[in-house]
């Protein structure tokens, strides 16, 4: 068995994962099959505004902070000001000074940096996306 057969469980949750980088991609593919969980991607911060827009329920947002069209700081700030209650995990692989405070402002939930563990990834998401028993 699996890490993520034995503990994560995420059945008729949506999670939206928002990155640029196909090895990434490929990386949070394999490190969220078994959970269950629908997945949704979008490759900039402006295909993950109106993605949040379309879709009738998103529980989590996997947001990179680097990339095209719009950086995922001003994606974050956009989409919390019209979906407050949406979970905001912001991932990057760069760390800048104040970068995380940046992070906060925008009103991201959690900031984890690239490499990322995937027991760190798995725990971090289980957080926000667990019934409250099974926390």
């Amino acid at each position: 068995m699996e890490l993520t057969d034995l503990i994560y469980s995420w059945e008729g949750k949506t999670v939206l994962i928002v990155e640029d980088n196909e090895t990434s991609n490929i990386y949070f593919e394999a490190a969220l099959r078994k959970t269950k969980a629908n997945l949704i991607w979008a490759k900039n911060g402006l295909d993950a505004v109106e993605v949040v827009k379309k879709t009738e329920r998103i529980d989590l947002i996997l947001m990179d902070i680097n990339m095209p069209k719009m950086d995922g700081i001003e994606a974050t700030r956009i989409i919390k000001s019209l979906y407050p209650d949406i979970v905001i995990v912001v991932q990057t692989a760069f760390i800048l000074s104040g970068e995380e405070r940046l992070c906060q402002d925008a009103g991201c939930d959690e900031f984890i940096t690239k490499p990322i563990r995937l027991k760190y990834l798995l725990d971090t998401i289980n957080r926000y996306l667990a019934e409250p028993n099974e926390k």
